[in-house]
């Protein structure tokens, strides 16, 4: 097994035949080795060094190299090993060392044999020996893993360096670090306690690591870079991996060897060094996943937990496993793939599986679980098929997509004809929506519903195809609600939400009258029953007082609804269509109502909501609801975005819940302002597709899409009388499936009735804003629009500057055309005024983006004889008045009011005479306040031709 080592030659075959050449970057711990044996070899004198390390750390080329040394100083070099995996024979490691040297210590008695009293027989004689060979020269003696020994000759070393430590006898043991066997731990703890070197052997340096493969690869280096991570810094690994890529391992189109056939080298000899259980144990750890617990480990084993512990400690130390604070994981994730795959994959599953049923019967939570079953689940297994569906309803709330597809391997496991079977699919029907597969859920729900299900889960998908609109046509719906509520088996509650959702969506569907009564009955028949009808009743409240033009109590009920929905459960909530819908609306009335910021608040925490969550249907409604919000706000580019967005989650899913009509309209309008012909072109091709429609609701909102495109070509001569007539529903009726009409599209109307000649129409639609506006003062845009359509109609410039003003900066869009509607009245054609309102108009458009406006309103600029390259500037203020101003006190006003005017009269707006006077927004609004009172007008235009006609000649701007 070993030899005696003479001279530094036969030092390289010393330790098993281990190259002698010294580790790179193991250079302090080799200097530290040499040292030692020098010295106490020429001092004659004795010693005991103790080296540990994990596996492949070197030890061995250690002992090597500390033969060589003291070989060259002149001392006898005696070699043994223990032997993994049992020792037939006692103090074999010793014997073999001494063999060499004594051929009749060769032939006499060994321990083991029959004869009594052989292992002190032998114990002695190995003393004596080596009291005789210390007598001559110095002696080392290399002793190699020593957690291998049998406990004999480990008990001799332990009694042998106390016995003979007076003599030139040096002992050199290396051992793994961490030894299992406690008769190798007892002797390591005597021997460090007492006056034994410890030498420790650290994992290499990354760049040892990567220069040891240089110098045993050269120039093929290269291809063992991808690999280095996997080796831990243990030299003996590095040689593993450069000898199996020497080897010529299969390699890919650039040279680099195929990764799971090196892993799988390098792993397959790591497990060849386990002992039975050790092997087993690390096995089995691989394929429950990356960390784990003892604990769990045992249960899968079948094994008490004590009986783990030194196969434990044996993986511990093969460095194939790392022990956390109360977890075990392997070092790389790719090392634990390459022990798995040493299984059959059969054996896997069955041990997957078994880990799935330990953690199952230990209460782990299902949701922990269902990924796992997925795979593993056989059909049939009901308990599976239960952990699945558990798992299904948790995560509904926050993953309809994820609860969709365990719902769906449940089903499979169930059999194809039985009760449990329909429920499930029940279930399944508004996951697969809101997950956004449309077309599968459609599928499914006609199935269920056409069925046989039992009464309970029959009513349950009635009252899903309901949440979904009109999205899932089935036949004869009247006839299935009926049914339900026929049924005495069938919650109240269930009944109750059914008839509300049915009502909700025949006053979307435009059905206003009969949805009406019917909704006055259902709230005297089922109020309070259950918290969501509840808040569809509310909504539906809102939305009829929105037809009768009553906003206030609209709004009442909106907020009731919101009240409703704070007290629902979030997770769930959100998910609800009910709860989408009355949220949508809630939003585009605090919109309406001036409360822009919490409508927008409301759309984009709803919004946000649903991205996360994956809710793949409700995504066109957020997405139309936001961009309905910046058309007003006057951010038309961003609203072109998100319309977009909009569209192509529509075409992802299949169908759109926000409700196609909605999305048209405002993309209709949209188009208008920003000059997209191509998109205004398709929307009159769906409007005349509208128009042709049975349901009167689509041929109002086609009517009211043409009167747009037409108005859009200029072609409001060519309007007609019933084209007018029939889109002049569409406004009083207020809203389009849950979204409000525009109040401003009113001006639309009028200046397209106006263009046309047709003041008939014009005078309709003016009394009916003027009508709204006084049955609801609370929204102040009501008041705003009707003051604009009476001014456009009237030809009042100064109603119509007061409407530019009353606007403000809420819907920059309606006051810019204030502004423009103001400068193109023929009694406004004096160029100075005309000239201010087309510039506050021209600024206001191209704020928001409306480049048609902006090229409409150059051109008018231009034919009052106005060159305009970008906007029109506006005349500098300077510190002191210029020539032909007036003398400070001009009409009362001071020096600081007149400068501000000055600013105010050509054209500039409060924040822009701010900036040029180095004055807060705030004082120049004041000034200008005391500078109306003073004049005695109210408004800018007043302001410019008054300034203009006494102070500035018209020709002198510009």
């Amino acid at each position: 097994m070993t030899q005696a080592i003479d001279n530094p030659w036969t030092a390289a075959g010393a330790a098993a035949g281990v190259s002698a050449l010294p580790v790179r970057g193991r250079r302090a711990e080799q200097e530290r080795l040499t040292q030692w044996v020098r010295r106490h070899v020429h001092r004659n004198g004795g010693g005991v060094l103790w080296i540990e390390g994990p596996a492949g750390a070197g030890k061995s080329r250690m002992l090597t190299s500390a033969g060589t040394e003291a070989a060259l100083a002149g001392a006898q070099v005696l070699t043994g090993a223990g032997l993994a995996r049992g020792q037939l024979t006692p103090l074999a490691p010793l014997l073999d060392a001494l063999a060499a040297e004594a051929d009749d210590f060769a032939h006499g008695p060994r321990a083991g044999s029959p004869e009594e009293g052989a292992s002190y027989w032998l114990l002695r004689e190995v003393g004596n020996r080596l009291r005789a060979l210390s007598q001559e020269r110095p002696v080392v003696l290399l002793l190699d893993d020593v957690h291998d020994c049998d406990d004999l000759t480990l008990l001799a070393v332990r009694t042998l360096t106390a016995r003979l430590a007076g003599l030139p006898l040096l002992w050199v043991l290396a051992s793994r670090a961490h030894p299992d066997a406690p008769a190798v731990r007892t002797l390591r703890r005597d021997l460090l306690t007492g006056q034994a070197a410890h030498l420790e052997l650290p994992p290499l340096a990354p760049d040892a690591v990567r220069q040891m493969t240089q110098d045993l690869l050269g120039p093929r280096a290269t291809a063992a870079v991808p690999y280095l991570r996997y080796l831990d810094g243990l030299p003996g690994l590095v040689r593993q991996l450069c000898a199996h890529l020497q080897d010529g391992s299969p390699a890919g189109a650039h040279g680099r060897a195929d990764a799971p056939t090196v892993l799988a080298a390098l792993v397959t000899r790591r497990l060849d060094q386990l002992s039975e259980d050790g092997r087993e144990l690390v096995l089995i750890a691989s394929v429950l996943g990356g960390t784990l617990t003892v604990q769990h480990l045992s249960q899968v084993l079948g094994r008490p937990e004590p009986t783990l512990l030194r196969p434990l400690r044996e993986v511990l130390a093969a460095q194939l496993l790392h022990a956390g604070h109360d977890r075990l994981s392997f070092p790389h994730e790719a090392v634990r793939e390459a022990v798995a795959a040493t299984l059959p994959r059969p054996l896997r599953r069955s041990v997957r599986r078994r880990s799935v049923e330990v953690r199952m019967n230990a209460g782990v939570p299902a949701v922990s679980l269902a990924a796992e079953l997925i795979d593993l689940a056989e059909p049939g297994d009901a308990r599976a098929g239960r952990v699945l569906r558990i798992a299904a309803q948790e995560l509904a709330p926050v993953a309809p997509g994820t609860a969709a597809r365990y719902l769906q391997r449940a089903m499979e496991l169930t059999e194809e004809v039985c009760p449990e079977r329909q429920r499930l699919s029940a279930e399944l029907i508004p996951l697969l929506w809101q997950a956004g597969d449309v077309a599968e859920a459609r599928d499914l729900a006609r199935r269920v519903v056409q069925g046989p299900p039992d009464p309970l889960t029959h009513a349950q998908a009635c009252l899903e195809l309901a949440r979904m609109g009109s999205q899932f046509r089935i036949q004869q719906p009247d006839a299935h609600i009926r049914h339900v509520h026929r049924r005495r088996d069938v919650p109240v509650a269930v009944k109750d939400q059914l008839l509300s959702t049915t009502l909700l969506n025949r006053l979307l569907a435009g059905e206003v009258e009969v949805a009406g009564g019917a909704m006055a009955e259902s709230l005297m028949r089922t109020r309070g029953v259950h918290p969501v009808s509840e808040l569809t009743h509310r909504t539906l409240q809102s939305m009829s007082a929105c037809h009768r033009q009553n906003w206030a109590d609209a709004l009442k009920h909106s907020e009731a609804a919101a009240a409703g929905i704070a007290h629902l459960d979030p997770a769930r909530a959100a998910a609800l269509p009910e709860v989408a819908l009355a949220t949508s609306w809630r939003a585009a009335l605090l919109s309406l109502s001036g409360d822009d910021r919490n409508a927008r608040d409301l759309v984009e925490e709803a919004a946000h909501e649903a991205e996360q969550r994956g809710r793949q249907a409700l995504l066109p409604l957020w997405r139309t609801a936001r961009a309905r919000l910046l058309l007003e706000a006057g951010q038309l580019t961003a609203a072109t975005r998100e319309l977009a967005s909009a569209e192509a989650a529509t075409t992802a899913t299949g169908m759109s819940f926000t409700g196609e009509l909605t999305a048209l309209c405002t993309k209709a309008r949209v188009a208008f302002h920003t000059g997209n012909d191509a998109t205004m072109e398709a929307c009159a091709a769906q409007a005349d597709a509208c128009l042709t429609s049975d349901d009167p609701q689509r041929r109002r909102i086609g009517a009211w899409i043409t009167v747009i495109a037409m108005t859009y070509r200029d072609g409001c001569a060519d309007l007609t009388p019933r084209q007018l007539s029939v889109a002049l529903p569409y406004l009083s009726r207020g809203y389009v499936h849950a979204t409000p009409v525009d109040p401003g599209e009113t001006i639309l109307l009028v200046r397209a009735a106006l263009g046309a000649g047709l003041r008939e129409v014009a005078v309709t639609a003016v009394e009916f804003a003027e009508r709204r506006a006084r049955r609801n003062p609370r929204f102040p845009l009501f008041g705003t629009v009707a003051a604009h359509a009476r001014g456009l109609l009237d030809g009042d410039a100064d109603r119509l500057v007061e409407a530019a003003e009353r606007y403000g900066t809420a819907r920059p869009l309606l006051r810019a055309q204030a502004w423009e509607d103001a400068g193109g009245l023929p009694t406004a054609m004096i160029s100075p005024e005309a000239r201010a309102c087309f510039e506050r108009a021209l600024e206001g458009y191209e704020a928001c983006g409306a480049h048609r406006d902006v090229r409409r309103v150059r051109s008018r600029l231009r034919k009052l004889g106005i060159k305009t390259g970008a906007r029109p500037s506006v005349k500098p203020a300077a510190a002191a008045p210029a020539a032909g101003a007036p003398d400070a006190g001009w009409r009362g006003l001071t020096p600081s009011e007149l400068g501000v005017v000055r600013l105010i009269a050509h054209g500039a707006t409060n924040r822009q005479a701010a900036e040029r006077l180095f004055l807060s927004p705030h004082t120049v609004n004041t000034h200008v306040r005391h500078a109306f009172e003073k004049l005695g007008i109210r408004s800018r235009v007043q302001l410019a031709r008054l300034y203009l006609s006494e102070v500035d000649q018209p020709g002198a701007v510009g």
